[in-house]
């Protein structure tokens, strides 16, 4: 029945408490006896309704079952149509078999007594006789979640070992194949046309000698990466290659018949695709165009901006350093769309860091020096603030420019992350969005006293 069906109470049936009954499962056909189906949980949670019939409690129309469902995650069907109808008003309380089929994470389990708290809902467990309408039933049931998260945190960790030595001994385990293979059991199948594909990779990298340039050969060709259906049905793969994935293929010693464990490679018991003297030449060309990172002395430990640029197209620019030349290096803003696809790949420009951290402190510092349009754009709740006042807060922010150059460089990075919320570059120019939250912390960080410090002038500003 669908939950659509569920109808308000009548007044004739107000003082009714409407049940109902959430069942889970953590893999389709468990066969653990004690609640190892979903019509077994339903059995004992309905008879457990009808024993309390004295005290109006009465089943609701419709039950919410998640088959093979983990309870380490809710986005559960079942359990967000169930939150959809106590939000409604259509649940007066929530029975379960046992509480980790409701959660088994405990900062899942207290958002959810939240949305039972918020509208009047309780909890009640069967076989722990378990009830959160009670000062003891509530402590119990924290008590009772705390150790089932420590449960699940040590299963993780056996998990983990478990999958550790596996790969240790050679086969595959957890995670999706790379190219050229696909999964038979714990073993490694070589898939021959994806094979092949893998193998002139490899050749043609060192034919090329360029990532970009291959990149581009591909794209030309129309060739794509892996496809494969998710268990959830879902298409993956099958895109476009790029530099990163190109990177991961060819530094992927899994096609030369070898299986990861932890740091460690260990020899695996699947067919190498790929011949050693074609990865040797591969890796030989990839060793002398890795360029080794060096900093030049009083050289910025940190970008600005870092994490806070992006393209109009929605993506992130990286902070990009060059190696040592000439006793200098030289340090970008480079869109994620060059370093992936290649330099032609859009028309973002790669800024200069120096310069685009120019303009934003300077437009930043603007803003400082005439901070009447900060302060009328203030929070009301920051504006009823017992410290706030107007004509402090206006002379603080000013004052703040004042001493802007008197700051370490740490101090710098801490404001600009504050304040600026983004900075979009387009082909033709730049936006900077600030953050009104950040100005408002900066303003009562700022009245109470507790600004930074002005501190001998740092040489790496």
């Amino acid at each position: 029945m669908d939950s659509s069906s569920l109808t308000k109470p009548t007044p004739s049936t107000q003082q009714a408490l409407r049940c109902a009954v959430y069942a889970r499962t953590s893999r389709e056909g468990e066969v653990d006896p004690a609640f190892g189906s979903i019509t077994a949980q339903q059995e004992a949670c309905f008879g457990y309704i009808a024993s309390h019939h004295h005290l109006s409690w009465l089943p609701a129309s419709v039950s919410y079952d998640d088959p093979g469902i983990t309870g380490s995650t809710l986005e559960r069907p079942a359990l967000q149509r169930m939150l959809a109808d106590i939000e409604a008003g259509l649940v007066d309380m929530v029975v379960v078999y046992k509480l980790d089929r409701l959660s088994r994470s405990l900062a899942h389990f207290g958002k959810l007594m939240q949305a039972f708290d918020r509208h009047r809902v309780a909890l009640v467990c069967v076989t722990q006789q378990l009830n959160s309408q009670d000062a003891v039933g509530r402590l119990a049931i924290n008590a009772l979640m705390t150790f089932a998260q420590f449960e699940r945190e040590n299963s993780g960790e056996r998990i983990r070992d478990k999958i550790r030595a596996t790969r240790r001994q050679g086969l595959w385990a957890g995670s999706v194949p790379p190219m050229g293979y696909e999964v038979r059991g714990q073993q490694l199948r070589v898939i021959e046309d994806e094979a092949r594909l893998v193998r002139h990779i490899f050749e043609r990298f060192v034919a090329l000698g360029s990532i970009t340039e291959l990149v581009r050969e591909l794209d030309d060709k129309g060739v794509t990466t892996k496809s494969r259906v998710s268990q959830t049905g879902r298409q993956r793969g099958g895109h476009r290659f790029d530099k990163n994935y190109l990177y991961k293929l060819l530094n992927n010693r899994t096609v030369i018949g070898e299986i990861k464990s932890g740091e460690t490679w260990f020899p695996g018991r699947h067919e190498s695709i790929v011949p050693a003297d074609s990865w040797e030449r591969a890796h030989a060309l990839l060793s002398e165009r890795r360029r080794p990172r060096k900093r030049t002395p009083g050289q910025r430990e940190d970008f600005l901006l870092k994490g806070l640029v992006f393209g109009t197209d929605g993506r992130a620019y990286s902070p990009w350093r060059s190696s040592l030349r000439n006793g200098r290096s030289y340090s970008y803003y480079i869109p994620q769309s060059k370093i992936a696809d290649g330099a032609e790949a859009c028309d973002l420009p790669r800024l200069p860091a120096g310069e685009l951290e120019a303009v934003v402190v300077q437009h930043l510092r603007s803003k400082l020096r005439e901070p009447s349009a900060l302060i009328s754009n203030m929070p009301e709740a920051i504006k009823q603030h017992p410290t706030y006042d107007e004509v402090a807060a206006s002379a603080a922010l000013a004052n703040l420019d004042s001493v802007w150059d008197l700051f370490m460089s740490s101090i710098h990075r801490d404001l600009m992350r504050k304040l600026v919320e983004r900075v979009t570059v387009g082909a033709h120019g730049l936006a900077i969005t600030f953050s009104p939250e950040g100005f408002a912390r900066t303003v009562l960080d700022l009245l109470k006293g507790r600004s930074p410090q002005p501190a001998q002038r740092d040489n790496k500003t």
